[in-house]
């Protein structure tokens, strides 16, 4: 018989299941998620997502909060305490105040486990994790281009461009920017590190005084954007925000391609398109042929520092990346290493053998640098303004002047 009083034993058994018991007990309540994701909202697959929840932890509420202009309206309703319980952090949020709005996410033990931990991870602490993983690319209509006698997209920018004419030649919009939405013009940002053929390019750009100046990544990527614009190989309309009429043109084969992440194709054919009508490949950024691809992190999802069920918020993002299928319905590669996607498009992007460029989190350095700056990073708003400048090298002076100003005045924390 041990040696232990059986009362001891009983004791420590009664206080291992008093410590289960009070965990799970702190997984309940009510709490609202902040997305930017209005079609899964819209489709319902929110909905089955919150069943799905609620079956693993009964006794839980989830509302969810669809937001079409996240990062335009997110602000106010952080300043004002008022973002909820689980939210997308701001990309241009610096790490350093992270603590004032979200709380850690380390007792999820999900690091080891996850693509770009670190992304939103400051003084050892993850503040938030990618709902999703991201190949940026050229999302292109198949059928049209058949139409057309388009055998394939070419591994090329020349060839790109001479493609795009005779897609504009036939009276259809060779490629959607989404101007006036603005945020899909991030992609000219993400290109950089494409170009640079470096994921951690804006840790270094910090150092330049001139990174707009000709020949570097941010004028290249930005020319090439520039050049699709001003040659008409963009939609006519501007000024509003039609990105969702724009999946539609695509759908109805007036637009043949969107320079976007992978993301886009479950959508397209949520709205009715034939995934075999929709091709992906990597963008080509020079007459190489060698392909670069991209590999980005979506959005972080976080815990509101005011939440008051903090641990069902936790409960939340980890079953949103672990247990259910966010990442297959939303176009992402699974965050979680264990899993992998099951679209198609993918396999053939990734057939293609392109050299792969995963991007890097932005150091707390630049984003500070960047806000100073006045530059909208990964916003768009800043790529808009240089699109509709009747003056390209005229707008790479003025953003080099301007980041050489805030840069003489920054002092690097890091």
């Amino acid at each position: 018989m041990s040696g232990k009083p059986v009362f001891f034993n009983i004791l420590c058994l009664s206080l291992l299941l008093n410590i289960h018991v009070d965990v799970l007990a702190q997984i309940g309540g009510e709490i609202t998620v902040y997305t930017n994701r209005v079609d899964l909202v819209t489709n319902k697959s929110y909905a089955r997502w919150i069943r799905e929840f609620q079956a693993l932890h009964p006794g839980t509420s989830v509302k969810i909060q669809g937001i079409s202009d996240y990062e335009t309206h997110i602000a106010s309703r952080l300043e004002a305490r008022s973002y909820g319980d689980v939210i997308l952090v701001p990309r241009d949020m610096p790490k350093q105040v992270y603590e004032k709005y979200f709380v850690p996410l380390n007792d999820l033990q999900l690091s080891e486990k996850i693509y770009f931990p670190e992304i939103w991870e400051y003084q050892k602490q993850h503040y938030a994790y990618a709902q999703g993983v991201i190949a940026e690319g050229l999302v292109y209509n198949k059928k049209l281009f058949e139409q057309l006698g388009i055998k394939e997209l070419p591994d090329t920018l020349g060839g790109l461009i001479e493609v795009a004419g005779k897609i504009k030649a036939a009276g259809k919009i060779p490629i959607a920017l989404n101007v006036g939405a603005a945020w899909p013009l991030q992609q000219w940002d993400k290109s950089v590190m494409a170009i640079a053929e470096d994921g951690d390019y804006f840790s270094r750009m910090i150092d330049d005084l001139q990174p707009f100046a000709e020949g570097k990544p941010y004028y290249v990527s930005l020319s090439i954007a520039h050049n699709i614009f001003s040659a008409g190989f963009s939609e006519d309309e501007f000024i509003r925000n039609n990105w969702e009429s724009s999946k539609q043109q695509f759908i109805n084969n007036n637009i043949a391609m969107f320079y976007l992440g992978n993301w886009l194709i479950p959508q397209l054919i949520e709205q009715g398109m034939r995934s075999d009508d929709i091709g992906f490949t990597p963008f080509p950024f020079d007459n190489s042929g060698d392909l670069k691809a991209i590999l980005n992190y979506d959005w972080g999802m976080a815990v509101s520092r005011y939440s008051n069920n903090k641990d069902t918020a936790k409960a939340w993002i980890k079953f949103v990346i672990t247990r259910s299928d966010f990442a297959d319905v939303a176009g992402f590669i699974p965050t979680y290493k264990d899993r992998s996607s099951s679209m198609p498009q993918l396999a053939a992007y990734m057939s293609l053998e392109p050299d792969i460029i995963q991007a890097a989190p932005a150091s707390n350095d630049f984003i500070r640098l960047a806000n100073k700056a006045g530059m909208d990073f990964m916003g768009g708003n800043h790529v808009r303004h240089i699109l509709l400048s009747p003056d390209f090298e005229g707008s790479m002076k003025y953003w080099n002047s301007r980041w050489r100003q805030a840069r003489e005045n920054f002092q690097v924390a890091e």
